[in-house]
């Protein structure tokens, strides 16, 4: 009896084998592709870092603002405790730090989500990776452990810091800025006043004062300045205009009503400005005179 011939039945097996190994080819050379890409990609946007091997006096009768805290010697923009303290010893009084939204949209602490945040923390390797396309989220950022022994800030920290120290902070939010001042606010009560929050154009100036703040810094980096604008600005109420130093002269040709303060300032030049946020530099005088 004849049979009809029967097909290989092995023959679709080999071709889905065959194809799932190509695709897993594939995602080995793309991962490696990008797994090799990023230290270029790093390299290429490292920038020059500040590291405080001195602190030198600025001149006197400058206000100085401790720029991300103050810089140390491992380097700038650490927004730490540690900075902190070490900017209270030298007589600061005014600390600007840099607020940041998780990926799940909590508050924390720090200047960015790529360069400083793999400088100042230890990441594991998968965090390390992600952290060069997205926000961590808040469960991610608590694991990782802050480089050189240094003090992981939280807004609750901080406002615990505040109840023991002198001292106001002068907020600096990279997105969500009146969102960002309403959750102080909410969290910081009575020492509210002790927050000097910075906006970012003239129509975040209403939303804040409502928000209970009296004293507001309008800085001017996320803007392109000039004579018209500065004259807007100084129709305003302010702590202090803030100015890049390129144009601080500009600024002080127009601004009358309001103090000028300028960034980012580490060695003891003049400049028309009163105020001066800095990395390296150090009052004067402490608040006892010395």
């Amino acid at each position: 009896m004849n049979h009809p011939p029967r097909s290989d039945s092995h023959e679709p097996r080999k071709s889905l084998v065959s194809r799932a190994s190509s695709l897993l080819t594939f995602l080995i050379v793309a991962g490696l592709a990008i797994v090799m890409s990023i230290p270029a990609i790093e390299l290429m946007n490292r920038r020059e870092r500040s590291h405080c091997t001195a602190y030198v006096k600025a001149p006197e009768g400058i206000t100085l603002i401790a720029h991300a805290g103050g810089g140390l010697k491992q380097g700038d923009y650490s927004n730490s405790e540690e900075a902190l303290d070490q900017s209270l010893a030298y007589g600061f009084r005014l600390f600007e730090l840099d607020f940041n939204w998780t990926d799940d949209g909590n508050l924390a602490i720090g200047h960015d989500w790529k360069g400083e945040y793999r400088y100042w923390n230890n990441l594991g390797w998968a965090n390390w990776i992600a952290s060069f396309y997205t926000a961590p989220s808040s469960r991610r950022y608590e694991a990782s452990t802050p480089r050189f022994g240094l003090t992981r800030l939280s807004l609750e920290a901080l406002i615990y810091w505040l109840r023991n120290n002198p001292g106001r902070i002068v907020t600096d939010f990279k997105t969500g800025n009146l969102e960002g001042l309403a959750l102080i606010a909410s969290h910081a009560k009575e020492l509210q006043h002790r927050f000097v929050p910075q906006i970012y154009a003239m129509s975040e100036y209403s939303a804040a004062r409502e928000l209970g703040y009296d004293d507001i810094i309008l800085t001017t980096y996320r803007l392109s300045p000039g004579a018209e604008i500065f004259r807007q600005i100084d129709a305003l109420d302010l702590f202090a205009v803030t100015v890049p130093a390129a144009v601080v002269a500009d600024a002080a040709g127009i601004i009358s009503n309001n103090r000028i303060f300028t960034h980012t300032i580490n060695a003891p030049v003049t400049l028309p400005a009163v105020g001066y946020y800095t990395d390296c530099l150090i009052p004067a005088e402490t608040p006892d005179g010395t």
